[in-house]
């Protein structure tokens, strides 16, 4: 997209107000702006494509002491502009990535063409739809979920070339099943065989293992982290002897942050790694 598109972008989402949603954030950087929608921004960030491979970004939201999921979803941690983000987020990137545990807890809706992202998609050279990649060993699905059924793009489902040859089968009914690794899914020929399909950016909506694993393979060139204003406690463990943690590694990588909205004491960092 040119500057002239980013300008009326920028225009549209500040001085009319018919153009934007009830709620805008105020960006802090990289240029102070005090009403913006997210959707009208983070499509046409620059992100480059690595050599091999598309673009991956990370989508996270976190309270202040670190929880990652209230009962096991992330939903009771955010608000209208961790909502807008998200969106923002999801309309940027052609492929969605998510492990099947997430896919269940979340309950993930069809994935559509959706009418108020067609123009932005469009600018960014992106497809109508965004398409769901799901991560799973067992194939333990909610195949009868509308997810599967009403989704524009099918879901693709990848498992290991061990996975049973019986939920292989059930699984080919409701989505592409592709077997990438002996015992488990190798991350690293996942995201090539989508390199290989001509797509610039995915994002991963984890869970916690995946995107640690995506990690391990320093395959993440971006983090876009909610920080909401809340204490969680220890409760959100699931295990209370678990240590609480985000997904890492011992050998640390530096990111930079590129962009940092805030609304409603809600804020939003969008941290890109550092060449």
């Amino acid at each position: 997209m040119d500057c002239a598109g980013i300008s009326r972008r920028l225009s549209t989402s500040v001085h009319n107000p018919i153009a934007v949603r009830s709620s805008l954030v105020r960006q802090l950087l990289p240029t102070p702006l005090d009403a913006v929608d997210p959707l009208t921004l983070y499509p046409f960030d620059d992100r480059p494509r690595p050599a091999g491979r598309p673009w991956l970004m990370a989508n996270m939201v976190a309270s202040v002491d670190g929880a990652i999921a209230i009962d096991g979803v992330s939903g009771g941690l955010g608000g209208e502009g961790d909502s807008m983000a998200f969106r923002a987020i999801r309309a940027s990137c052609d492929w969605i990535v998510a492990a099947a545990g997430t896919i269940r807890a979340e309950r993930y809706r069809p994935m559509v063409a959706k009418p108020e992202w067609q123009d932005v998609r469009a600018d960014a050279g992106l497809a109508p739809a965004v398409q769901v990649v799901i991560v799973s060993g067992r194939l333990d699905l909610p195949w009868d979920e509308p997810l599967f059924s009403d989704s524009t793009l099918p879901v693709i489902v990848v498992t290991s070339e061990s996975a049973d040859a019986r939920q292989v089968a059930v699984a080919n009914d409701h989505a592409q099943v592709w077997q990438i690794g002996a015992t488990s899914v190798d991350l690293r020929a996942m995201v090539s065989a989508l390199h290989e399909r001509g797509l610039r950016r995915l994002v991963c909506e984890g869970g916690e293992a995946l995107l640690d694993g995506l990690v391990r393979e320093e395959l993440v060139d971006e983090m876009d982290v909610t920080i909401s204003p809340m204490l969680a406690g220890a409760g959100y463990l699931a295990d209370p002897g678990t240590e609480a943690r985000l997904p890492g590694t011992n050998d640390l990588s530096r990111f930079s942050l590129a962009h940092h909205f805030v609304e409603d004491e809600f804020t939003f960092c969008r941290f890109v790694r550092e060449s």
